[in-house]
């Protein structure tokens, strides 16, 4: 019986690794050195597994965009038990919520590369437009009357409140931080409530 094959497994530990050093060093100072180190394979590995620098670029993109198009379905099915703001932010903002900063943080790092790599920038940009769609509709859900264009504004602003937690991650920002920035989300969410 033959050995089953290891190459989707290295794929991810090799990609998983890449995740780790694009979110340390950036995109341009992830070096091949070091995502072989970072794996703990050696480097000619890493053209076996994910090929040249573009196509393992391409890969790291593809791997980025599908996780966090996943994480944002699994928190579409948490916000539809959502019925007010408080539950909204409560669930987005909460300390159990299960959140990678390295995706965000390799997120931002491709999304910067995407004047020499065109390629990736739909992909991108239609990830985070999920995103704002699933806070949009629950902001939508949650008050109905709601102006959409003030929907789209807010969901806007408390996407950016969101991301900052993990894009300030690796200056280990103080711990109220979180709390400062839930409630600016909290805020935002109530000004649909009232008039404009």
């Amino acid at each position: 019986m033959p050995r089953p094959s290891l190459k989707d497994q290295r794929s991810e530990e090799i990609l998983d690794a890449y995740l780790t050093c694009v979110a340390r060093f950036g995109l341009e100072g992830a070096t091949q050195e070091r995502i072989a180190a970072e794996a703990g394979v050696k480097r000619p590995l890493l053209r076996h597994y994910l090929g040249n620098r573009d196509q393992m670029i391409a890969a790291l993109n593809e791997h980025v965009v599908e996780t966090f198009n996943g994480l944002t379905s699994r928190l579409a099915s948490a916000l539809a038990e959502a019925q007010n703001a408080e539950d909204m932010v409560g669930i987005l903002f909460s300390e159990d919520a299960e959140s990678d900063p390295r995706l965000l943080l390799a997120w931002q790092g491709l999304s910067v590369s995407a004047a020499e790599n065109p390629e990736m920038r739909a992909d991108l940009l239609d990830s985070l437009d999920r995103f704002l769609k699933v806070l949009s509709d629950t902001l939508t859900r949650i008050v109905p009357k709601a102006d959409p264009a003030r929907v789209r504004a807010v969901a806007q602003g408390i996407s950016s409140s969101f991301v900052t937690l993990d894009s300030l991650s690796p200056l280990s920002p103080p711990a109220e931080w979180h709390q400062d920035l839930k409630q600016a989300a909290l805020l935002l969410a109530r000004t649909l409530e009232g008039p404009a």
